[in-house]
């Protein structure tokens, strides 16, 4: 067991706090509202758009919670209010990694802050495939040419995203993109790719959360289960990775939960903070 109580827990969505049909379970939400009775705050680390998550939590009655979205890239203390940190992509970065997706004749999504856009040109978009990127609230606008992105541009986009089918063909877009300077890329599935300003992660975003908060690394929990939740569960001192975790999220971590629809967050809630919290009042009464 760790020595210090935890702090701030920060967490993955997808795959991590939501279930394999998109769901808060009772038990999560449940364990989440305890962990902020016990006064530990809350952070959820997302590649999703902020309002996508400000939507979540404000359903789920936790306002208060801090929203770490685009996998870190725009941060908000709480539910849509205070910004402390928004790191678009260089024109110069964003342009070259645009390039070699448009010769692999590959649709892209470009988000900028709370927008989102798919870049389809004359290339053939999988509605179905894209899931939740195409439907509700936050549906995007569809680009044709580049005029539309020269907006966005302007803007500042914060990440780019890819995905396909072809994983070969994948794979090979991603050895091109990752020796870009200026360009970090990642994972959130197997089959799409996740391009970020280089350096700005979850790990960062946590880190800088924490260091708001007058919180040490060693008491900050974080729980994920893929390869863009690396660097945050290198950071944290309680790091967690759920069952259903991706090898490299596995390595990452310390410490192992149930998965994604076993409540794992819940799980490691009461085993890693809760609990520990309740030994450090224990041994100081």
């Amino acid at each position: 067991m760790h020595d210090k109580p935890v702090s701030l827990i920060a967490m993955d969505m997808d795959g991590t706090l939501l279930d394999s049909r998109q769901r808060l379970t009772p038990g999560n939400l449940a364990a989440l509202r305890k962990a902020q009775a016990a006064g530990i705050h809350l952070a959820i680390c997302s590649g999703r758009l902020p309002g996508d998550v400000a939507m979540f939590l404000d359903e789920a009655g936790l306002p208060e919670c801090a929203i770490l979205s685009l996998n870190g890239a725009y941060c908000l203390k709480r539910c849509m209010e205070g910004e402390f940190f928004n790191h678009p992509l260089e024109n110069a970065t964003l342009e070259a990694a645009v390039a070699i997706l448009r010769r692999a004749r590959f649709p892209f999504g470009c988000f900028a802050q709370n927008r989102l856009a798919i870049f389809k040109g004359d290339f053939q978009v999988d509605d179905d495939f894209w899931g939740t990127y195409t439907c509700g609230r936050f549906a995007p606008q569809y680009l044709y040419g580049m005029a539309g992105l020269d907006a966005l541009r302007a803007q500042g986009v914060n990440k780019l995203l890819c995905m396909a089918r072809d994983e070969e063909k994948l794979e090979r877009v991603r050895q091109a993109l990752s020796a870009l300077p200026g360009l970090d890329v990642t994972s959130s599935w197997s089959m799409n790719l996740e391009l970020m300003p280089a350096g700005v992660n979850k790990g960062m975003a946590v880190a800088a959360l924490a260091q708001r908060l007058g919180i040490g690394p060693e008491s900050v929990m974080a729980l994920g289960d893929y390869d863009n939740d690396v660097s945050m569960l290198s950071y944290a001192g309680v790091s967690v990775a759920m069952a259903n975790a991706s090898e490299r999220a596995r390595a990452a971590a310390r410490y192992r939960t149930l998965s994604n629809d076993e409540d794992g967050v819940a799980h490691a809630i009461q085993r890693y903070a809760l609990a520990q919290a309740l030994d450090c009042q224990g041994m100081e009464k």
